[in-house]
């Protein structure tokens, strides 16, 4: 678990919490409302009719990655994104979209070929790759800089 404070919305009352990283796995509760904070420690599927709900209520560092059933390159990566969601919990969610199932979210992004990566903070782009990066460590990196 991460040292430093993570901001989460509570999603009873949309109130932001400031939690310091050790205590994420104590379950925290809302400052105003009392109500159990969530926060994702795997990646989340989503779709258009979800997506721009699960961002905009994400204060941190948000990681989309387009993706198919079909794409070698994305399974390959599969464990590292696994991993980041784990890794950074409170400090990082990850969506996954399945451009197959949810094109018309795909072509919003001009996400067009498998896997693309998008970084967002706050619902603004920040950074992007497309395609598989060369090692998986670069992906690490690449979402560290961030952070």
């Amino acid at each position: 678990m991460p040292s430093s404070s993570v901001i989460l919305r509570c999603s009873s009352c949309r109130t932001l919490n400031r939690v310091p990283g050790d205590r994420l796995a104590n379950r925290p509760i809302c400052g105003k409302c009392k109500a159990a904070l969530h926060y994702p420690d795997a990646p989340i599927n989503a779709t258009a009719a979800t997506f721009d709900r699960v961002m905009n209520d994400w204060p941190e560092l948000l990681l989309v990655e387009f993706w198919s059933t079909t794409c070698g390159y994305c399974r390959m990566v599969e464990p590292v994104v696994r991993d980041l969601s784990r890794w950074k919990t409170g400090r990082l969610k990850i969506l996954l979209v399945n451009i197959q199932e949810e094109l018309p979210l795909a072509r919003r992004f001009e996400a067009m070929a498998t896997p693309t990566f998008v970084l967002f903070r706050n619902g603004q782009q920040l950074a992007r790759i497309d395609g598989a990066p060369k090692e998986k460590i670069d992906l690490v990196l690449w979402v560290e800089q961030f952070l």
